[in-house]
C-alpha cells in the first residue's frame, strides 16, 4: 500500500491550493482560523464539499507577515480519520511524516528527514505497533537520497536479526543474519 499513497496524495495536495474562503473546481472550500496558540493559523480544506476537511494545514505567523507550515494532516480515504501527518521545522522543511498505510487508525510508517532529505524510514509490517524494518538513506552522487542499508526484526522479538547494505544502484552488496537471537550478526554474505 505504501507505494500507492504518494499517487493518491498528489492530487489532494494540488487541489488544496485555493486562497482562503474560495471554492475549488471540485466544489470544496478552504477556510482559515486563528488558533488559541499565539501566531498559529489552521487552514482546513474540504475537497468534496461534505463539511469535513480532508486536509488540515497548521501555520505559524512570522515577523514580516510571512508564515510557515508546521504541520499537515491528510485524510486520504475520506473516512474522517487522519492517515498522514507531516511535521515541518521552523524553516518549513519536512522533519517527519507518519502514514497509516492500511487505514486502521494506527500509523505504521514513519519517515525521518534531515535538511529536507529522508534519512530513515521505519515501518511496522506485522502491525503489532512496533517498527520492524528500518531503512537508512544516504545522499548519492546525484544529490538525492538513496537506500544505504536496511535492518529488520524478522521474528518480532525487538532485536535486529537481518541486515542489508546497498550500493549506489540499489543492489544488495552485503547481508548478515543473527542466528542465535542475541542481536549480533553471526552470518555474513558478501
Amino acid at each position: 500500500m505504501r507505494a500507492v499513497l504518494p499517487l493518491l496524495v498528489l492530487p489532494l495536495m494540488l487541489t488544496a491550493c485555493p486562497k482562503k474562503g474560495t471554492t475549488s473546481h471540485t466544489g470544496g472550500t478552504v477556510t482559515e482560523k486563528a488558533l488559541p496558540e499565539e501566531g498559529m493559523i489552521l487552514q482546513e480544506v474540504d475537497l468534496d464539499g461534505n463539511g469535513r476537511p480532508e486536509i488540515r494545514n497548521f501555520y505559524r505567523e512570522r515577523t514580516g507577515g510571512t508564515r510557515v507550515m508546521t504541520r499537515k494532516e491528510i485524510d486520504i480515504d475520506l473516512d474522517g480519520k487522519v492517515d498522514i501527518v507531516t511535521l515541518f521545522d521552523e524553516d518549513g522543511q519536512i522533519k517527519t511524516e507518519q502514514i497509516d498505510s492500511d487505514f486502521d487508525g494506527v500509523f505504521d510508517w514513519t519517515d525521518h528527514y534531515k535538511d529536507g532529505a529522508r534519512v530513515l524510514a521505519e515501518s511496522d509490517t506485522n502491525f503489532d505497533g512496533k517498527p520492524d524494518i528500518f531503512s537508512y538513506y544516504a545522499i548519492g552522487d546525484d544529490g538525492r537520497p538513496r537506500l544505504d542499508r536496511k535492518e529488520r526484526d524478522t521474528n518480532g522479538d525487538g532485536l535486529i536479526d537481518f541486515w542489508e547494505r546497498f550500493d549506489s544502484e540499489g543492489h544488495v552488496v552485503r547481508s548478515g543474519r543473527d542466528t542465535d537471537g542475541d542481536g549480533k550478526m553471526d552470518e555474513r554474505d558478501e
